[in-house]
């Protein structure tokens, strides 16, 4: 009778293994998401008419309404990957938003067109100057007529366009010898004096100049996210990595953390979808408001656990822990300050220091056509990783003329102060008598922590660095070039936040922001803050 009771319920166990066996795969499948009925599902939200009589109603809209091509699937019963959820949603996004909110020509030619001292300037080398044309064939009142006037008026209001009318004019471009080196067309408008043959900038209000911006620090945060904020995008194919790197700076779908200080995020594209996901993808695509908000370099914020000193800031992002933005600024250990002394104009928070503040405090005067609007920023934020990356990664081992010099392009100082040169000379002697080894892990910037006290900008930055020496009872610059650090250990990996002074130098026509070496780097505001 045991006997029987003993197979009765071994039987017993095995039926019920076999039914979850066959439910399991089941509910995985429903899990995710076909490519069919991701596409039925957004002809449905879109309400477009469909062909009953068709044997694909949904797959034949879709491709003549261009969120799908002939070739992107040889199998619609597939599951649907996240990349290509992004290249559909991404489509769906340009056809119902259009590219920023302006259409694909407008779009196209603001694109290529530069900005400068509020007029355009298109290169003569674009799609919209006919190829081989010259100021001879080609007047710059018929590039006006055909191309400015006729986008112009397509796109925006009566309202908006220059009361006085658009001017074109040819622009060259020289160098020293009187050599052209490149042909713009200028174009701006009439001025009220219509006897001079000027150009004159657009108003400062302008809804053109408001639509370039809009686009070029568009196209600047897909760049970023492409170049920089997908640690994976080597996997995802590269006809489909800029619809991906679009889909993530409109902060439709964000990917998954790295972890603290990691600038970048890991995307999954090869990964199946669910049917939840997709679908929150297409509402994202349908309602702006509701997708993540991304910096202007291309990084998530985060809008909740925030910062005591959030106000200071122009977001928060979602990688950098509070106290990268709680640390003291400089200012705050200013006598000055602590007394009351210091005047609210001497200093200003990461919020206010944005790029009309950086051109009508440091370079406003020192732009060219040929810098462009971004120019001076994107090389002080360059120049500020250099040196991090020179002082806190160097073996006297294998140190050369090669860092030496690298390290000394990446500050500023004038040419008469080539003593500099004398003190990086001095620093290398040291690290190879006293066999230094400074090793770094990770350095991780959040632009929008950039401040500015009496007059100097401040560059806020993360490092995770250990150092190695025979003897570390010396003077903290002869470890780390520059420095000021406390307390450092042989072989102790250090998690510090330090605030770069940065200087400017203009010499022979040469603009640049950059660390400077006459402060030394210091921890103090660091230790004072979280001790």
């Amino acid at each position: 009778m045991r006997k029987i009771k003993a197979i009765m319920l071994l039987l017993v166990v095995i039926i019920r293994l076999a039914v979850q066996w066959n439910i399991e795969p089941v509910q995985a499948a429903d899990k995710y998401i076909k490519v069919g009925d991701f596409i039925e599902y957004i002809v449905k939200q879109m309400n477009w008419q469909v062909d009953k009589t068709s044997k694909d109603p949904y797959i034949d809209v879709a491709i003549e309404k261009g969120i799908l091509k002939k070739g992107d699937f040889n199998d619609y019963s597939v599951y649907l990957t996240r990349t290509d959820a992004a290249v559909i949603a991404n489509r769906l996004d340009e056809l119902i938003h259009l590219k920023y909110g302006y259409p694909e020509d407008v779009y196209e030619f603001l694109k290529d067109c530069t900005l400068f001292n509020n007029k355009l300037f298109y290169s003569t080398e674009g799609k919209f100057y006919p190829k081989g044309a010259t100021r001879e064939t080609y007047p710059e009142e018929q590039f006006n007529d055909e191309v400015v006037l006729s986008l112009m008026h397509k796109t925006f209001q009566k309202k908006d366009l220059p009361s006085t009318g658009f001017r074109t004019k040819y622009k060259y471009i020289y160098d020293n010898d009187g050599n052209i080196l490149k042909r713009y067309m200028e174009i701006g408008q009439i001025p009220l004096d219509k006897t001079s043959g000027d150009v004159d900038p657009f108003d400062k209000d302008s809804e053109i100049i408001k639509a370039w911006n809009i686009i070029h620090d568009g196209e600047r945060q897909v760049k970023a996210v492409l170049e920089k904020r997908i640690s994976d995008i080597k996997a995802i194919p590269k006809s489909k990595r800029e619809a991906v790197a679009a889909i993530v700076a409109k902060g439709i779908i964000k990917g998954y953390s790295n972890g603290k200080y990691i600038t970048n995020r890991e995307f999954r594209g090869n990964n199946k979808i669910t049917k939840k996901g997709a679908k929150n993808v297409i509402q994202m695509v349908l309602n702006p408001k509701t997708r993540s908000k991304i910096s202007p370099d291309g990084q998530l914020i985060r809008t909740t656990n925030l910062p005591k000193n959030a106000k200071d800031y122009p977001y928060i992002l979602a990688s950098f822990p509070n106290d990268y933005y709680e640390m003291k600024y400089s200012f705050m250990l200013l006598d000055d300050y602590l007394t009351g002394k210091m005047r609210r104009d001497e200093y200003a928070y990461p919020k206010e220091v944005d790029y009309k503040f950086l051109y009508n405090n440091f370079y406003h005067n020192k732009l060219t056509l040929e810098i462009g609007k971004y120019g001076y920023y994107d090389e002080m934020l360059s120049n500020v990783e250099k040196y991090l990356q020179h002082i806190f990664n160097v073996d006297y081992r294998t140190v050369n003329k090669k860092w030496k010099e690298g390290l000394a392009s990446s500050l500023s100082f004038y040419s008469w102060q080539d003593f500099i040169y004398e003190d990086i000379d001095s620093y290398v002697e040291n690290i190879k008598k006293n066999r230094i080894v400074v090793e770094l892990d990770k350095i991780a910037i959040d632009p929008g922590a950039i401040y500015e006290s009496r007059e100097y900008l401040r560059v806020r930055a993360y490092v995770r660095y250990r150092v190695k020496a025979n003897d570390m009872n010396v003077p903290s610059d002869q470890l780390i070039f520059g420095s000021d650090i406390s307390n450092l250990k042989k072989s102790a990996w250090r998690e510090e936040i330090f605030d770069i002074f940065i200087d400017d130098r203009y010499e022979d026509y040469i603009y640049k922001l950059s660390p400077t070496p006459f402060i030394p780097l210091s921890n103090f505001a660091y230790i004072v803050s979280f001790k």
